[in-house]
């Protein structure tokens, strides 16, 4: 089974996406910043991060600076984010990001996507 690092400060939100994540058969693991996101990568090596940019500690394009340098940077990552400006998008794609998913978002978008990275 496929392994997914949902990094994500809103507990509300980053436990309803664990949810649906293994309610489609993926295991899932929680970090609530950047920092414990970069510590989780290595315990777990999952096969997909997605990480929200807004987030104390280490935001989500610090945390993309941080992940591109390390041995994992094949690892992909999916950014979320209430900011939906292009330059945000840009921004996160230049640091390395696979994707960009605008919140608000349909859980079948984000499966949609989730599944076209992971086949």
């Amino acid at each position: 089974m496929k392994k997914i690092l949902v990094i994500d400060d809103e507990t509300s939100l980053r436990e309803t996406i664990a949810e649906m994540l293994k309610f489609f058969g993926f295991i899932v693991f929680e970090a609530q910043n950047g920092e414990e996101g970069l510590k989780k990568i290595k315990e777990i090596q999952p096969d997909l991060i997605i990480c929200d940019i807004m987030m104390p500690i280490l935001d989500g394009y610090e945390f993309m600076e941080a992940h591109m340098k390390t041995e994992f940077s094949d690892i992909p990552v999916l950014l979320l984010s209430a900011k939906s400006e292009k330059k945000d998008k840009e921004k996160g794609l230049n640091l390395g990001a696979r994707d960009y998913i605008g919140k608000p978002f349909e859980f079948s978008e984000l499966k949609k996507i989730v599944n076209s990275y992971l086949e």
